[in-house]
């Protein structure tokens, strides 16, 4: 047990130091071709933590932003809250609230936005400001249903409206998040899937004034033109979990994952998690061939009240060329 712990250690500090060889930058030129791009903000600070490698991993009622398969997996009821500290003074703030119904059924709620302070207008004749202000808001509330068909197998969907107002322009759509989650039977392995954010193309409402000059006459024409369509951020996300530390005195749980965005590289998430006596938990994963978000870490703190057990999270993300965004969640679970 020791020695092939020794070796996923060295393999987990080691594949980061060499992500560029092994893993080429494939899909690049997908950048900057979605909407709603807040939906890629990582909304837990356990999940963050662990570099996002959490498709497979049943912490909590934020996993299911991840995976709604991980909803069937989690206990009578759980509720998270997260604040995330986004650069230039940008707050997002998530809730999730997830239910055991009945049987084999559980029902979630989440909701996120994403908000910042009224900013000045400004112009070309004007950069100081025009005294005028507008203001930026994203948001979006779902709805989650999951299933446990076996002991080993479970899966869920997610319902989602998603809508964006920027100045007085609104766009809005329906998306749909599924998911399975899968229990192997060897130890602690888990193997898990899931779509998320997936969906119609969505423009903003309404028309803009469109000018076109023409080069021989000099003339300028006004048309009324409609806004250009752009695809949600839809992700394909594959991975597997294990605890490869299974002690009475605490775990430490190793997971892997692949990620296939529709508007960047593929690239690779792994992510560790420790617990002495499941009370004080420590965190870290890696991000590689994320040309922004490379390494994070995170700690937190589970205390016991009877039946119910709060738990405290924090992380932090180091970025290449934005300010490190912190996270903070808690939580209460029975």
């Amino acid at each position: 047990m020791m020695l092939r712990f020794r070796l996923l250690l060295i393999l987990y500090l080691v594949i980061p130091l060499n992500a560029q060889n092994f893993f080429p930058i494939l899909g690049g030129q997908r950048v900057g071709t979605s909407s709603f791009t807040f939906l890629k903000i990582g909304s837990s600070a356990r999940a963050v933590g662990m570099g996002e490698a959490v498709v497979a991993m049943n912490q909590d009622a934020a996993s299911i932003y991840y995976n709604p398969a991980t909803l069937a997996q989690l206990g009578a009821m759980d509720m998270v809250s997260s604040r995330v500290n986004w650069p230039a003074d940008i707050h997002y703030d998530y809730l999730s609230i997830t239910r055991h119904l009945f049987s084999r059924h559980y029902l979630a709620f989440s909701a996120g936005i994403l908000h910042m302070a009224p900013m000045e207008e400004t112009t070309e004749y004007r950069p100081h400001g025009t005294g005028n202000y507008f203001t930026y808001q994203d948001r979006f509330f779902g709805l989650t249903y999951a299933l446990k068909l076996t002991d080993r197998f479970s899966f869920g969907l997610t319902l989602k409206d998603v809508e964006e107002d920027l100045a007085g322009i609104g766009m809005r759509d329906v998306l749909l998040d599924m998911g399975t989650f899968y229990w192997t039977g060897y130890k602690s392995l888990r193997f898990s899937a899931a779509l998320t954010h997936f969906g119609p193309q969505a423009a903003p409402d309404g028309t803009y004034a469109k000018r076109i000059l023409d080069t021989d006459t000099g003339e300028e024409t006004v048309l009324e033109t409609a806004f250009q369509e752009f695809s949600p951020p839809t992700l394909f996300q594959v991975g597997a979990a294990m605890e490869i530390i299974d002690r009475p005195q605490g775990d430490l749980t190793l997971s892997v994952q692949l990620n296939h965005p529709v508007d960047n590289a593929e690239y690779i998430l792994t992510g560790v998690e420790g617990n002495l006596f499941r009370i004080l938990y420590l965190r870290s994963g890696v991000k590689l061939g994320k040309e922004e978000e490379r390494f994070s870490a995170g700690a937190g703190l589970a205390v016991p009240l009877g039946k119910w057990k709060l738990q405290a999270d924090y992380s932090w993300t180091n970025m290449v060329h934005l300010s490190d965004p912190v996270r903070f969640s808690l939580g209460i679970s029975r």
